[in-house]
C-alpha cells in the first residue's frame, strides 16, 4: 500500500482517529531520519542532535479510517532523558529503535523498553526497529537477535534503512492496520481530534 497525501475534504467525510507514537532509542541510531523519511519522503545527510523532541505529523488511511500520526522524535542523550519522560504520555505506540551497527545501542534495548513500561500507559504497543541495513557489511548485531529481543517482549519487529527507505512505511502501514482492527473489535477508542 502506497501512502499519499490526504485533502482536507476527505478527513471531513471519513472517520479521523488521533494516534500518538513515541520514537526513542540511543543518540544517532537514526530515530530523525526514519521519520524524516516517513514524513517527507526523504533522507537528510546531515546530521543534528534532537534536543528535547521534535514533533511530526501525517495523515494516513488505511482501512477506510483516516490516522493523524503524531510522532514524537525525542533525543536519545542521557541528559535529555528527563524531558524525554514527559513525551511517553497518552502515546498509544513506541518504535525503539537501534543501529544494527553499534552493539551499545542495541544492548541499551531493555532499558528503552522499561522506560516504556515506568512512563507510558500501560496499553502503549512498542515496536522494535533495528535501523541502518544500508550498512550490512558493519553489521554487529543479526537480525535473529533482533528478532529474538521482540519476541522476547511481544513486540512486532523492522530492520529498516532511513537512507533507501526500506520498510519504513511498513512501520506505520502496520501501526494504522493494528489500531484499526483494533478499533472494529471494540478494543481501542481514540477520541476523534
Amino acid at each position: 500500500m502506497e501512502k499519499e497525501t490526504i485533502g482536507k475534504d476527505e478527513i471531513k467525510e471519513k472517520k479521523c482517529y488521533k494516534v500518538k507514537i513515541i520514537v526513542v532509542g540511543d543518540a544517532s541510531v537514526g530515530k530523525t531520519n526514519i521519520v524524516y523519511r516517513f514524513v517527507n519522503g526523504q533522507f537528510m545527510n546531515e546530521y543534528s542532535i534532537t534536543i528535547g523532541a521534535d514533533f511530526f505529523s501525517y495523515n494516513l488511511e488505511f482501512d477506510d479510517k483516516i490516522f493523524k500520526l503524531l510522532i514524537m522524535d525525542t533525543a536519545g542523550s542521557e541528559r535529555f532523558r528527563s524531558v524525554t519522560r514527559g513525551y511517553y504520555k497518552n502515546c498509544s505506540f513506541a518504535l525503539i529503535v537501534y543501529d544494527i551497527t553499534d552493539k551499545k545501542s542495541f544492548n541499551s534495548i531493555k532499558q528503552w523498553i522499561e522506560e516504556c513500561h515506568n512512563y507510558a500507559n500501560k496499553n502503549i504497543h512498542m515496536v522494535l526497529v533495528g535501523n541502518k541495513i544500508d550498512l550490512n557489511e558493519e553489521r554487529k548485531i543479526s537480525k535473529e537477535e533482533g528478532k529474538e529481543l521482540a519476541d522476547e517482549f511481544k513486540m512486532d519487529f523492522f530492520e529498516t534503512s532511513a537512507k533507501t527507505g526500506e520498510n519504513i512505511e511498513d512501520i506505520f502501514l502496520l501501526i494504522c492496520e493494528f489500531l484499526s482492527s483494533n478499533i472494529d473489535e471494540g478494543k481501542y477508542d481514540l477520541n476523534d481530534p
